[in-house]
């Protein structure tokens, strides 16, 4: 057999392989029969894409803090972190101190974007409210957290 045979067999082949992979995995991830792995959003990521572009910048901002952006801070943090554990001398109540600290920080920010939320829904009509609700609910049961799942609606 040429070699200019072989090589275009080969090609073939490893095309052949490659299009049957992209199928099976677009069936496995797109079957919608069982989509327990796909990790549903927490409630508060929900809850901050609901809130108007403007105040999630400013809430971003603030979190930001001294570093300027969310992201800063959030970088800036992990970097402690790391520092901290390569530190020849391993000091655990000032890693502590500080995971403390991160933590409330983000208790603040998830505080202030929830009293963002409550706010606007404050704004709604009872009948918005309820159309609302249900947007929610449909979202939540989309991505795997309708019952059975963990989540329960309000009674």
């Amino acid at each position: 057999m040429k070699l200019w045979l072989k090589l275009l067999l080969a090609g073939s082949l490893a095309l052949n392989l490659a299009v049957i992979g992209i199928a099976a995995g677009a069936a496995w991830r797109f079957g919608g029969k069982d989509r327990h792995w796909q990790r549903p959003p927490s409630v508060g990521a929900m809850i901050f894409r609901e809130l108007d572009r403007d105040t999630r910048k400013a809430l971003r901002q603030q979190a930001g803090g001294d570093h300027g952006s969310f992201m800063k801070r959030r970088h800036a943090e992990s970097e402690a972190v790391i520092a901290a554990l390569r530190s020849e001398a391993f000091d655990g109540a000032a890693l502590l101190a500080l995971m403390r600290a991160q933590a409330e920080a983000r208790h603040e920010f998830h505080t202030k974007v929830q009293e963002a939320w409550v706010r606007k829904l404050e704004a709604m009509t009872p009948q918005e409210r309820m159309e609302f609700a249900g947007r929610m609910e449909e979202r939540m049961q989309r991505r795997g957290m309708g019952k059975g799942h963990g989540w329960r609606p309000a009674e």
